[in-house]
């Protein structure tokens, strides 16, 4: 099975989450290795209070020390008591000077300040600074000592501080690289979907740009805007394809129009003019001559006449709006009579013409048709039949009535057609070889007619040679409209 087509939107929604989800599943898994890493080597990382636990040890050294803690001698053996690497010291006098210390940056600036400051927190930046007081022995204040330290891993661990602060970092930032990594890779993926039917778009409109309509695009099961999209534009380059090779079959018709035009005209016209030039230079005094030059300039006005009427009917015809006008006809009585008309002509050359009737009954005789477009279909049909069928030849007809159609089948015992003709016989000026277009009436129009008229009665013709022999044509008309007595 291929993939479903899915909303550009759903895609979106669903790649936001699956992202979302990857990324927590990541950082869950980051978090759980950094934390690992810690409790394996738990042993050898101080907690982020250490500093602060190392003040309970400090402050009974001072205790002991009491007053000899304000000299500055004492600095060497207090230092000895305070982890410097991590902390920083200062001790002052009971006015909150500043006596000695690690560090001179003043937190106390009077007395009052000093007193305010005992079991108080004070901070500077992320560092947090504690003041102490210092007694003599009459248990009176004299000074105080005050402590910076900072509550974080990196600082209770100088040797590693770069390694946490590496770790803490990434464990903090993992969240938005993984959400920026995975953006970027379904994302990517995400846009390669999309990105090939619009490739596909793109050379598309290029190649019709440059007049190039021989392509076809495929869908690609991404998505159902894009897959809608490649449809639309699919269609709209078929319908361009058909409107051009339509534009370009019109053009090919108006030559070979022009040219059969140009060709039928100018034997007529020929003639005439070369009758009426010898009746110029005299023909006029010789009645019999002039009598047989005027039956040949009529005759081939006759010609050019007929041309122009059967162009005429063949772009009546083949309008949209060519209207049919049905009559209710009985198929017996339109049959009979067209067949005696028929028998004058085929008595010319004493052909046989066969009719049979395959009917069920007097109540499907009757049905609706343009009985006189119908005539010019079969006019042209067993015309031809009559007029490409050897002398004591025959035609044979048989009529067939259904439900709502008649079916008629003409075969004669001619020549018949070329297998190349009969693909292309229904093509507007086309005449064939010689053995069936030899008679200078034929303008290459009459089974275009035909075909045109059959395709207005819903209906079909075919032409094709009959197995043995002679050439076969088979016509369906369909009913306009049902008539029951």
């Amino acid at each position: 099975m291929g993939k479903i087509e899915r909303p550009i939107r759903r895609q979106i929604i669903s790649s936001f989450f699956l992202i979302l989800l990857f990324s927590i599943i990541a950082t869950i898994f980051t978090w759980a290795i950094i934390a690992t890493l810690f409790m394996l080597h738990s042993n050898r990382i101080n907690p982020a209070n250490y500093y602060e636990k190392q003040i309970p040890t400090i402050l009974q050294y001072i205790e002991q020390s009491n007053a000899q803690l304000l000299q500055k001698d004492q600095k060497k053996d207090l230092e000895e008591m305070i982890p410097l690497e991590g902390m920083d010291y200062q001790v002052l006098n009971k006015n909150g000077t500043i006596l000695y210390g690690s560090t001179s940056k003043q937190y106390i600036k009077s007395q009052k300040d000093l007193l305010n400051s005992f079991n108080t927190n004070l901070y500077d930046k992320n560092d947090i600074v504690q003041f102490y007081p210092i007694f003599d022995r009459k248990n009176e204040q004299i000074g105080a000592i005050g402590f910076r330290y900072s509550l974080n891993l990196a600082s209770s661990n100088p040797q590693y501080s770069w390694l946490i602060f590496s770790l803490g970092l990434l464990a903090f930032a993992s969240p938005f690289i993984y959400f920026s990594l995975f953006s970027y890779l379904i994302g990517r993926r995400f846009s390669k979907q999309i990105e090939g039917p619009f490739n596909h778009l793109m050379e598309g409109a290029r190649k019709i740009q440059s007049h190039d309509l021989d392509f076809q695009l495929m869908e690609s099961k991404t998505s159902k805007e894009l897959n809608e999209l490649v449809r639309s534009f699919e269609d709209m380059r078929i319908s361009l394809k058909a409107s051009l090779l339509r534009q370009w079959q019109l053009e090919e018709e108006r030559k070979e129009m022009v040219a059969a035009i140009a060709h039928d005209l100018r034997t007529p016209l020929t003639i005439i003019h070369g009758h009426v030039e010898g009746l110029m230079d005299g023909g006029v005094k010789n009645p019999e001559r002039l009598d047989r030059y005027l039956k040949t300039i009529f005759s081939s006005t006759q010609r050019s006449i007929r041309l122009i009427d059967q162009l005429n009917e063949a772009s009546a015809i083949g309008r949209q709006n060519f209207i049919m006008e049905p009559k209710v006809v009985n198929t017996a009585e339109f049959i009979q009579h067209k067949a005696e008309e028929y028998k004058m002509l085929c008595a010319k050359k004493n052909i046989t013409l066969k009719k049979s009737f395959i009917l069920s009954d007097e109540a499907e005789m009757k049905i609706n048709m343009d009985p006189y477009r119908v005539s010019q279909v079969l006019d042209n049909i067993i015309t031809n039949s009559i007029r490409y069928c050897p002398k004591d030849g025959v035609i044979e007809w048989i009529i067939t009535k259904e439900h709502d159609k008649v079916i008629l089948e003409i075969r004669d015992n001619g020549p018949g057609f070329q297998q190349e003709e009969t693909g292309r016989v229904f093509k507007k000026f086309y005449r064939g070889d010689a053995s069936r277009s030899g008679e200078d009436s034929n303008f290459g129009l009459g089974l275009y007619i035909a075909q045109m008229i059959v395709k207005k009665h819903h209906g079909a013709i075919t032409v094709q040679n009959h197995a043995q022999g002679g050439a076969y044509t088979k016509i369906i008309f369909k009913a306009l409209v049902e008539v029951k007595p």
